[in-house]
């Protein structure tokens, strides 16, 4: 899954680029790298189909949820997009939980669109503390020791994703935010944007895009 996953969003965006960027050639070569990639894996479990970690494999040797890199980070399964639901099983299905250290969880929820699951995880992430740190941002052990600053980043991509997604210009507020999570927030979007507003009882009560064009790609 992560190769087929990671080809299939690399060379499609390689292949968006325009102008005098590539040469005829590159685009020749991810055009044929793009083609020849399969479909996503899928794998049936209970009778429900889901997204796989491989086509074919034996033993797992790992803690990580590789079927769901196609959600994060390549993408290739999103809000809005085909499949979604082939993801929400395998999320369902995962063999691995968790909400610590590197663990994605977090954020594959939220690029779910799965606000209570989102919000579960990334409360429990955020009320964890090394005991024996005086600055409460001090994670860890977990997987990497103490520091842990792999904890608190997973914690803020995950926050950010619940809040604004995009996709392509589309800008995506609330896609995954609790709807009693009153915030005031400033995120930067693609295409040198930056949104910024209120959200009082799940709904936009102020927000301001730059540059203002950028106001028509907004979606709720």
């Amino acid at each position: 899954m992560p190769e087929i996953a990671g080809l299939l969003a690399v060379t499609e965006r390689l292949l968006a680029l325009t102008g005098d960027k590539a040469g005829g050639e590159e685009k020749a070569l991810w055009e044929r790298l793009h083609m020849k990639m399969p479909d996503l894996p899928t794998q049936e479990v209970e009778g429900r189909k889901m997204l796989a970690p491989a086509e074919k494999f034996a033993t797992k040797s790992n803690i990580e949820n590789p079927e769901l890199y196609a959600v994060f980070p390549y993408r290739r399964v999103a809000l809005g997009r085909p499949g979604i639901e082939l993801a929400v099983e395998a999320l369902n299905h995962r063999l691995d939980r968790g909400n610590f250290g590197w663990r994605q969880e977090d954020v594959f929820m939220a690029y779910l669109g799965l606000a209570e699951d989102a919000r579960q995880y990334v409360v429990g992430r955020a009320k964890a503390k090394h005991e024996g740190s005086r600055f409460p941002a001090f994670w860890g052990p977990n997987y990497d020791w103490v520091p842990d600053q792999d904890h608190g980043g997973v914690l803020l991509k995950a926050l950010q994703a619940m809040l604004m997604q995009t996709d392509g210009r589309k800008i995506m507020l609330l896609p995954a935010w609790p709807k009693d999570w009153d915030a005031d927030f400033k995120l930067h979007a693609p295409y040198r944007t930056v949104v910024s507003g209120r959200v009082e009882q799940g709904r936009v009560t102020k927000l301001t895009v730059n540059p203002r064009g950028r106001k028509k790609d907004i979606a709720f």
